[in-house]
């Protein structure tokens, strides 16, 4: 029998077809999703994956290439999805994480803010080679944008809310839904990323 540990995904991994692509779709419909938040931590795009290729929808530069992470940040939270995963499930994950290490953190309840204990999240290390922090170098990949949007507003309106207001560019201070407010109906667009 396989060990049960519980993971939060908190960016494209918000998406239950992009946690399907990794892990099955039969794996990811029959998990049970339960909102959570994640305290003293911030949610930034500010990691450049060397096998992303850059969409440029607004840039011609080839800077929208980035993916969500997060670091330590006192005061901060961001929300995610915590769900069980068996040991087949996190070494697949394992691989398509490869750019963050697994950390056990403490979680709470979305809702009602009841401490739930550890789970496991992914997380850069900070002085990995692939960080960015200048939004003029790297801006989000588009697609990993709708994902996460989607996969939050599908939960609800509040949990949507709560990720748009959680989550920020490369430099940590520029909300993401800030800088793409003349775009919001777009990245909420899946049938145009995922046909």
């Amino acid at each position: 029998m396989s060990e049960k540990s519980i993971l939060v995904g908190f960016g494209t991994l918000l998406l239950q077809e992009s946690l399907g692509d990794t892990i099955g779709a039969d794996g990811a419909q029959q998990k049970k999703f339960r909102p959570v938040t994640i305290p003293n931590y911030r949610r930034l795009f500010n990691l450049l994956p060397d096998h992303y290729t850059a969409d440029n929808r607004l840039r011609s530069d080839d800077s929208e290439k980035g993916a969500a992470n997060i670091e330590p940040a006192q005061g901060f939270s961001f929300n995610g999805l915590a769900y069980e995963v068996n040991t087949a499930d996190l070494a697949n994950l394992d691989l398509r994480e490869r750019y963050y290490v697994r950390r056990q953190v403490a979680y709470q309840d979305f809702n009602t803010g009841e401490d739930l204990g550890f789970c496991f999240i992914y997380e850069s290390l900070p002085d990995a080679r692939w960080i960015v922090r200048d939004n003029a170098q790297l801006l989000p990949l588009w697609r990993d944008i709708v994902y996460a949007r989607v996969g939050a507003y599908r939960i609800s309106e509040a949990f949507g809310k709560a990720y748009d207001s959680s989550t920020f560019l490369a430099d940590g201070k520029t909300l993401m839904v800030d800088f793409y407010a003349q775009y919001l109906d777009k990245i909420m667009d899946l049938a145009a990323i995922r046909p």
